[in-house]
């Protein structure tokens, strides 16, 4: 039976794709409990812990999260130690090392009387890196002291492969809906795992359309014994035509994916035309109390979609979801111009709404950086 979902627009940063060319988005929930992979000389360090997730992100760039233990944390209350992580991929030379960012101490009104404190810090990685053995080195400037840091021996970081979702179909594509007529719809794809079964599942599986808020879902019970997924479902007449995604989300560890696929429904005999929605932002960059212009225009068809009301979205930089501002009316010649006042770092985005003689559209995603 179909559901109705509440429109989440997906950021257009962090995507990739499938081997078979769909889009990928990613969300990156909260850190997992951490383990200790070693211990470093106790005069001045504990040890390190390094984030369980460590691993290769299926797309864009992820984090890899650590925290140093420190012993001897503060020569005086206003002279902290200075921590240093340098780290090496697969096969680079020493030569080649990189160096981790790292939150370091601040000044404190007096020494802690065990004189103990965590510094954290995080690796980046890409979905171009290789996964393998890595390698880290921890070092210390003490406070107060000159000159380059005190390091540990270098040591082994395990790095796994990314998950991924290959194979993936929709059969048939485009998908043709009659009226008084089911048609079935099969779904297939595979789960390539980067780690344990245990450390992965797939949580969700469902073809959503991009434009309404209708999906349906589909099982879990459709993962195979091989890691293969076979499932359908049946679409009727009152199934949005437009675009839609087959979309999988997968769990790995605290870190959530969902793998996306397009594919299109068609109604028969439907006479709907394509709508398109165009952003600008000007300027990009402005002051904290300050203005932007945020303007564009909207089409029905190749022609301006006249006196349309379209939907004003706002997504805070660092966060997954976006938020409703409000509406902005179009002129008979289909623009529409919007002013706020950006109060944080983050992406605009317009849609224009689907009627039923045309499909709505999403404009293209601008960024606006507040100083």
């Amino acid at each position: 039976m179909r559901k109705s979902l509440r429109l989440v627009i997906t950021a257009a940063t962090g995507a990739a794709v499938f081997a078979t060319g769909a889009a990928i988005t990613v969300a990156s929930p909260a850190n997992a409990g951490v383990s200790t992979v070693r211990a470093l000389d106790a005069a001045a360090v504990a040890g390190i812990d390094f984030d369980s997730n460590k691993f290769i992100p299926p797309s864009g760039s992820d984090k890899i999260t650590f925290k140093v233990h420190l012993t001897n944390a503060y020569a005086a209350a206003d002279k902290p130690a200075k921590v240093t992580v340098r780290y090496l991929k697969v096969d680079e030379a020493e030569s080649a090392a990189h160096t981790a960012d790292v939150t370091q101490l601040g000044t404190v009104a007096s020494v802690p009387t065990d004189n103990k404190a965590d510094v954290a810090g995080s690796i980046p990685v890409s979905s171009s890196d290789k996964p393998g053995d890595w390698k880290y080195q921890v070092g210390i400037t003490q406070g107060g002291a000159t000159g380059d840091p005190t390091y540990g021996s270098w040591t082994p970081l395990a790095v796994a492969k990314a998950t991924r979702i290959t194979g993936a179909n929709v059969d048939p594509d485009p998908v043709y809906v009659k009226s008084g007529k089911d048609t079935d719809v099969y779904v297939s794809f595979k789960l390539e795992r980067g780690g344990a079964a245990n450390e992965e599942k797939i949580t969700d599986v469902r073809l959503e359309s991009e434009d309404t808020d209708d999906y349906y879902p589909l099982t879990l019970a459709g993962l195979e014994s091989d890691d293969s997924y076979h499932d359908s479902t049946s679409f009727d007449y009152s199934t949005s035509a437009g675009d839609w995604q087959l979309k999988v989300t997968v769990e790995r560890g605290s870190k959530k994916y969902s793998f996306v696929k397009g594919f299109e429904v068609k109604k028969s005999g439907s006479t709907k035309a394509k709508s398109k929605i165009t952003l600008l932002a000007s300027p990009t960059k402005v002051k904290k109390g300050k203005t932007t212009k945020l303007s564009g225009k909207v089409y029905r068809g190749s022609k301006a979609w006249s006196k349309k009301i379209v939907k004003l979205y706002f997504k805070k930089k660092g966060t997954t979801k976006w938020k409703f501002v409000g509406y902005i009316g179009a002129s008979s010649t289909g623009k529409y111009t919007k002013v706020v006042k950006p109060k944080y770092d983050g992406y605009w985005r317009t849609q224009a709404t689907g009627t039923s003689g045309t499909y709505g559209s999403l404009s293209n995603i601008k960024f606006v950086d507040v100083k």
